[in-house]
Formats: structure tokens, C-alpha cells, sequence
């Protein structure tokens, strides 16, 4: 299983200039996270932007969380897969997600259809696309892949066909729930155990006023999706819950907030109920992911 390390960061680093988002994953790494990812929305692209990255790091791993499969060919994805895996000397994870209708459809243009399937003949097209391209010395391997899964379905296919699962917006139970989903069917597959790796959007405020609207602020998009939709139903959230801007019971638990010790006891929790990788989204009073002073509270080191 691929060493990501305890704890990581999680962001879209839009807010920062190149030239901020050099030092801001220099000091990522200083203060001892193990792994920087970044997802794929309608911001910077993920590969070329950890590619940036790949020359101010030493250590710390870079990870795409995720990109989705229908902005980017199987060829095309394990081209830019193998060229990070060369620049980072072994330090790049390749997140994959099959994302969601809206982005899919009305920004690329794509029929959103049998996502499972989808992903499946992706994972195959990948596994079998040529690269000639010059690797590392030593040669570090293929990059390790994680799917992006919040139904079973894909949480099995992330332990049968790819390295492990990063799912998104899950609350310690239902964290639980995916170990035991992964755990059984890596062992129908005779395969090791796999890597869950999951996220933590982290708000460093007592007042819970406040932290509620920096939490809000951040969930707004995810709101009126139906992919999360669904799935905080099998959480046992409802249509209350999710209804613009959002309740509280569903901001207090997809958003830890608090004082450091309390997030890290929020950290603890998503640990013990099997998760081995926890990437926190540092979230300043706007929800915008970069937040430092969040990062510095709950150093690794």
C-alpha cells in the first residue's frame, strides 16, 4: 500500500499566484503533511499545476483528487500520470472520479451515463495505454490510483481494479461503513488491503456563528448536487438538510470546527474509524481552501 502519511492537505489553490502557491506547498511540506492534493473543477489543471510543484518539493507526495474521466482520455491521463511520476521521482497518486452530471454534461459536453461502467473501461484503457516516455532512476513504478467512490459499487471496483478509494463528505460512520465495504471485496479479489484515504474540511473557530458560515460557505456547491444528495441520504440526511444555505446538523458534521485540539480529536475520529489518510481542507472565514493558520495549528510536526 502506497505511504501517503497520516494527515494531508486538501485544496484548489485558485486563491494563491504561482508565486504563492510555490511557497505555499514548500511550507505544506515543512510542516510535515504527507500529501498535497488538488481536485479538477473549472480552475487551474490539476496536472500542470502539480507539475509546478513537483520541483519546489522534496518529500511530500502530490495527488490529483480527483480529475474526472470525462475531461481526459485514458492515453492522455497515463501520459501525464507517468511524466509527474518522473518529476516527483515516485511522489505522484493519480485520484480519478467519474464527477457529477452538471460538470460532465453542460461544461464538457459528455452524456453522464453508467458512471460505474464508465469508470471501469476507463481503469482498463489506462492499464494498457502505451507510454515511452523516460522514467526515473531508480524506476519508481506506476503511480498509485484512487477512485473517488461514495457507493459500494465503486468502492469495489477501487479495491478489485485500482489501489483504494478517496471518497468525499463522509462522516466517521459511514467512513466505517466504506473500510468494511473495501476490506471484503480485496479479499474476494485476493488483493492486499486497499488505501482510504478521505477528506476533512477543517475550520480553526470556536464561535460556532462563525464557523458555521465559513463551513456554509464552503458546502454551497455541494449542495444542490445529486451525487452528494444521495449519498448524505444513506447517511441519514434529508432534503431539510441540504436545502439552501445548508442545516446545521449537516454543516457540524461534513465540517470540523473548533479550537486546534478539537480538530484534531475530528482527525482522530476519521483514524479510528479506518480511514489511513487524512487530507484537511484548511478553510479561512470565506471558505476559501488555503488557510494557513489552519495548516500551522494541526502540523504533523
Amino acid at each position: 500500500m502506497v505511504e501517503l502519511g497520516q494527515v494531508g492537505v486538501w485544496g484548489h489553490l485558485d486563491s494563491l499566484p504561482a508565486s504563492r502557491l510555490r511557497a505555499y506547498a514548500r511550507r505544506v511540506e515543512e510542516l510535515g503533511y504527507g500529501t498535497l492534493w488538488m481536485p479538477e473543477t473549472v480552475g487551474r489543471e490539476p496536472f500542470t499545476a502539480l507539475g509546478l510543484l513537483a520541483g519546489e518539493t522534496r518529500r511530500m507526495r502530490l495527488g490529483t483528487s480527483i480529475v474526472s474521466i470525462w475531461g481526459h482520455d485514458a492515453e492522455t491521463t497515463r501520459m501525464a500520470a507517468m511524466t509527474l511520476a518522473e518529476a516527483t521521482d515516485g511522489r505522484f497518486v493519480l485520484g480519478l472520479g467519474v464527477s457529477h452530471p452538471h460538470l460532465a454534461g453542460k461544461l464538457r459536453g459528455h452524456a453522464y451515463e453508467k458512471p460505474l461502467t464508465r469508470m471501469r473501461e476507463f481503469l482498463e484503457a489506462y492499464r494498457s495505454a502505451v507510454y515511452k516516455g523516460p522514467m526515473a532512476t531508480p524506476n519508481p513504478g506506476e503511480p498509485a490510483v484512487l477512485l473517488a467512490a461514495l457507493r459500494e459499487r465503486m468502492l469495489g471496483l477501487a479495491a478489485g481494479e485500482a489501489d483504494g478509494a478517496f471518497p468525499y463528505l463522509f462522516t466517521p460512520q459511514r467512513v466505517a461503513w466504506a473500510r468494511g465495504v473495501l476490506d471484503r471485496a480485496a479479499a474476494d479479489a485476493g488483493r492486499a488491503r486497499p488505501l482510504l484515504a478521505v477528506s476533512m474540511p477543517a475550520v480553526l473557530e470556536d464561535q460556532a456563528g462563525l464557523a458555521r458560515d465559513a463551513g456554509r460557505a464552503y458546502l454551497a456547491p455541494y449542495l444542490r448536487t445529486p451525487n452528494y444528495q444521495a449519498s448524505w441520504e444513506l447517511q441519514e440526511f434529508g432534503p431539510d438538510d441540504w436545502e439552501k444555505p445548508g442545516s446545521d446538523r449537516l454543516v457540524d458534521v461534513m465540517v470540523a470546527w473548533g479550537s486546534a485540539a478539537k480538530l484534531r480529536e475530528s482527525i482522530a475520529d476519521l483514524r479510528a474509524a479506518g480511514a489511513d489518510h487524512i487530507a484537511v481542507i484548511p478553510l479561512d472565514a470565506n471558505g476559501v481552501t488555503e488557510h494557513m493558520p489552519v495548516l500551522e495549528a494541526l502540523a504533523p510536526r
